[in-house]
């Protein structure tokens, strides 16, 4: 019988108790932790949301296709957005193109920016132009005009760098397709300049 009671206030106590610690304990967990700040609760990427509003642009936009003569061409771009000086064109900054040929020479070709003219099928690059060719030519431009359905590249303005037998400067140079269509020939005009250095 005296069981019965010690179990009996035993169980009315922790009726009373248990609750109250629960309580305790809940009021603490709010004490303690730290404030939210809703204004830095998610890290959100740094974008300009009305410019994006404005332009229709186009992050990493790629091109591909196959020009006349049976050449590969590739042309990618950081992002691209359309331009009001280019009927149906678009402006692109971090160009990348590479074009090869049906015997498997090829070209690779970067810039800073460009404009892409479907209208005149063809892409523009300009703002440190380079390219690079299988065959050991590195040459650098302000401009080059790549035709998206010709294997036809051409620097209009000055053009230097490195060729397989040494540094090389013209006026313009123009690639067109060799006579067989299997690879390409690159012709350099307007006060050529060739400093030869042979092969050792």
């Amino acid at each position: 019988m005296i069981y019965d009671n010690r179990h009996t206030q035993l169980v009315n106590w922790a009726k009373v108790v248990l609750p109250l610690l629960a309580l305790v304990l809940l009021s603490t967990i709010f004490l303690i932790s730290r404030r939210i700040d809703p204004s830095a609760a998610i890290p959100y990427a740094k974008v300009d949301v009305e410019k994006l509003a404005r332009e229709n642009a186009l992050t990493r936009p790629e091109y591909s296709g196959v020009t006349d003569d049976g050449s590969t061409l590739s042309v990618t771009a950081k992002q691209a957005r359309t331009s009001p000086e280019a009927t149906g064109g678009a402006s692109a900054d971090q160009l990348a193109a590479k074009l090869t040929a049906p015997d498997g020479h090829v070209t690779d070709l970067s810039s800073n920016a460009g404009l892409f003219r479907p209208d005149l099928g063809q892409v523009e690059l300009s703002e440190k132009v380079a390219m690079q060719t299988s065959d050991g030519y590195r040459m650098n431009s302000d401009k080059m005009v790549m035709k998206t359905d010709g294997s036809l590249l051409s620097s209009p303005g000055p053009i230097h760098g490195e060729a397989p037998f040494g540094t090389l400067d013209a006026g313009s140079m123009q690639m067109t397709p060799t006579a067989d269509g299997k690879g390409h020939d690159l012709v350099f005009n307007g006060g050529v300049k060739l400093i030869y250095q042979p092969q050792q």
